[in-house]
C-alpha cells in the first residue's frame, strides 16, 4: 500500500490523516506538505493521526531531526500527534525523544485523537 496523506483545515488547527507505508523519504515529502498547509492557511497548530503499515528503522527514525530541518518545520508550529497503530508506537516515540532532546518540536505524542486534540488547543506547554 502506498502512503496517503491529507491535510484538512479545522479552523483553530489543521487535522492531517496518514497511512500507509512508511519510510524517509514518505516522511519528507509528509512534513513538506504539513508545513507548507501551515504556511497557505497561516495555522500553525496541527492535529495529526497516523496508522502506518511499518515502524521506521531506527535510522529513519533518527533522521527526523533532518526531516524537521529540511521540511522547515519550526516552534511556530505546535503538533498533537497520535500514533493509531500498536505495532510502531516505540518508533514514534523514538521519534518523539530526538526531536524533543534536540529542541526542534513543539509537541508531543498521544494516545489518542481527543486528548491531542485538546492540548493543543488548550495552549498548556508541551
Amino acid at each position: 500500500m502506498k502512503y496517503e496523506l491529507t491535510i484538512e483545515p479545522m479552523g483553530d488547527y489543521l487535522h492531517v490523516r496518514g497511512s500507509g507505508k512508511l519510510n524517509y523519504d514518505v516522511a519528507l515529502d509528509a512534513w513538506k506538505r504539513i508545513v507548507k498547509a501551515c504556511e497557505e492557511y497561516q495555522c500553525y497548530n496541527v492535529l495529526g493521526e497516523q496508522y502506518m503499515d511499518n515502524a521506521l528503522t531506527t535510522m529513519e527514525a533518527w533522521d527526523h531531526q533532518k526531516i524537521f530541518a529540511e521540511a522547515g518545520v519550526t516552534h511556530n508550529m505546535r503538533i498533537a500527534w497520535v500514533d493509531l497503530n500498536p505495532a510502531t508506537v516505540e518508533k514514534t516515540q523514538f521519534v518523539e525523544t530526538v526531536l524533543i532532546n534536540r529542541g526542534l518540536v513543539n509537541g508531543q505524542l498521544f494516545a489518542d485523537v481527543e486528548t491531542a486534540k485538546q492540548w493543543l488547543l488548550s495552549g498548556e506547554e508541551a
